[in-house]
């Protein structure tokens, strides 16, 4: 509990001080990366959203939440708050959406985040797969080098069974070349 509250106290300074959105930003997806338990994972998430509070106009900051709440998503177990996550991150989509529209990163983001609820709720596949399909593609119309892109079709492929297309030999082939793409960028 203690090191939870120096973490929050330290976030709540670093995001008062920091100078640009990027520099808010690029602290808080190291701390992100770099925990190792749900309960700091929550916490700097919640620094996401102080961030996209702070810059409220600019994308990023509402891109990276909803980015963090898919991750909480991804690694809980409990199935409704699963659920929640996955809702919160919508949710922050559509704001960043609606600052920059046609933004390839919003839509690859979007797609991974119906290819997680396909698994979520297997009985709704199709409602899911339909939204999966027209993000991806809008993603890659919008920028077709976008290492994110491939990254999420090679984790849906991974989890595709064999006789429907996917399997880990399919997935190796995303995953290389987005690995070159990411390789790329800045």
């Amino acid at each position: 509990m203690k090191k939870l509250l120096i973490l929050f106290l330290f976030t709540s300074f670093s995001i008062s001080y920091a100078q640009t959105i990027e520099e808010a930003i690029k602290g808080t997806l190291t701390q992100f990366e770099t925990a190792t338990d749900a309960s700091t994972m929550i916490a700097v998430a919640n620094r996401f959203e102080l961030i996209s509070s702070k810059w409220n106009n600019e994308w990023v900051g509402h891109y990276y939440a909803a980015y963090a709440k898919a991750i909480l998503g991804v690694t809980e177990k409990d199935k409704a708050k699963k659920a929640g996550y996955f809702d919160e991150a919508e949710k922050k989509l559509e704001i960043a959406n609606s600052i920059k529209q046609d933004n390839d990163e919003v839509y690859a983001l979007k797609a991974m985040i119906a290819s997680m609820k396909i698994g979520l709720f297997p009985n709704q596949w199709q409602k899911y797969m339909e939204l999966y399909s027209s993000n991806m593609q809008h993603a890659k119309s919008l920028r077709k080098e976008n290492p994110r892109t491939l990254y999420v079709e090679g984790m849906s492929k991974l989890y595709t069974p064999e006789e429907y297309g996917g399997g880990n030999k399919v997935a190796l082939s995303y995953f290389e070349k987005a690995d070159e793409l990411f390789a790329k960028e800045t």
